[in-house]
């Protein structure tokens, strides 16, 4: 990881995997795994040093475990900005290229339903892909 521009991790693991020791500054860590029996895969250093701690709906991801994310188990950092807040503008992104940045998701299926019709009618109208019918299982 040092040396790394952008640094992600999806795992089932109970004890952090990502080390705030190995990244450099300026770095951006996406974590998407999860584990509601364990600590969480980032390291709380980098919780704690991040100047911008992205998610995709505060209260869900604020949620005490196991709905939320273990990682803000023992309390979140000061400011959590929703990735809309930073799509909009209303909230700042990175004030400098040494700030550590970090998005934590812990998935909302409402988003994930909306982005794959997305995917979906782009596709459909781009005439991309190849559509299957799954016959139900007795």
């Amino acid at each position: 990881m040092r040396g790394a521009d952008v640094v992600a991790a999806t795992t089932h693991a109970t004890e952090p995997v990502v080390l705030r020791e190995w990244l450099e500054p300026g770095v951006h860590v996406n974590s998407v795994g999860a584990n509601p029996a364990g600590a969480g895969e980032v390291d709380p250093a980098i919780v704690r040093d991040a100047a911008v701690v992205a998610v995709e709906y505060r209260e869900s991801t604020l949620a005490p475990p196991p709905a939320g994310a273990s990682e803000f188990r023992d309390g979140a950092p000061s400011e959590v900005v929703e990735l809309g807040e930073l799509v909009a503008g209303s909230k700042p992104g990175r004030t400098s290229p040494e700030q550590i940045s970090l998005y934590k998701s812990v998935g909302v299926a409402v988003q994930d339903a909306a982005a794959a019709a997305l995917v979906l009618a782009a596709a459909r109208e781009r005439s991309v892909g190849r559509e299957i019918e799954l016959e139900e299982s007795r």
